[in-house]
């Protein structure tokens, strides 16, 4: 049973956000530091879409390898997206909703695995050979609020997402953002 879902929207706490955010950025530049791989990640926040609270990427953190034109061009395309928070259908929430609502990590080797309804990116994935998916729940230093999903997105089939896993806790925790409590099953 997931633990009760909790979030602090952004406009509610002001404040609080703009540390987050800062401390995320601090956290994805110590990441691409760690890592050489050809990798986007980017954070996904909920911000108001009328009166319910949507994950979007827009004027959110991200990292990019300079050298991928592709991985580029999805994260142009993610921008375009918004992914409920608060839906109880998983088609709806996509994978960043998903993570959020249910607190816990996701990932898939490849994504072209998914349905559309599944990955709602899923026509851009193919198209920029996309594949391999991260996306980690990203929880205030308290670890009671769910504030963020940070995702993580690369070009080439990916089985073992341990090493990725450990670089990310490392960098939060020099973004002083950690609560990162990952499960093996």
């Amino acid at each position: 049973m997931s633990p009760p879902f909790v979030a602090v929207p952004p406009s509610e706490n002001p404040d609080g956000y703009c540390l987050i955010k800062e401390r995320m950025t601090q956290a994805l530049r110590h990441f691409k530091e760690l890592t050489e791989q050809n990798v986007l990640a980017q954070v996904w926040a909920p911000v108001r879409n009328g009166n319910r609270y949507a994950l979007t990427t827009s004027g959110q953190p991200f990292v990019l390898d300079p050298h991928s034109n592709g991985l580029y061009q999805y994260r142009t395309a993610s921008l375009m997206y918004m992914f409920s928070v608060d839906g109880e259908n998983d088609e709806i929430l996509g994978l960043p909703g998903r993570v959020f609502q249910h607190r816990i990590p996701e990932w898939t080797p490849n994504v072209q695995y998914y349905s559309s309804k599944e990955y709602q990116r899923l026509n851009h994935a193919q198209h920029y050979n996309v594949r391999g998916t991260l996306a980690l729940p990203v929880f205030e230093p308290a670890g009671q609020s769910c504030v963020a999903v940070l995702e993580l997105i690369m070009t080439s089939p990916k089985i073992n997402y341990a090493p990725e896993v450990d670089k990310i806790c490392k960098a939060l925790e020099v973004g002083f953002l950690l609560h990162c409590t990952i499960y093996y099953s």
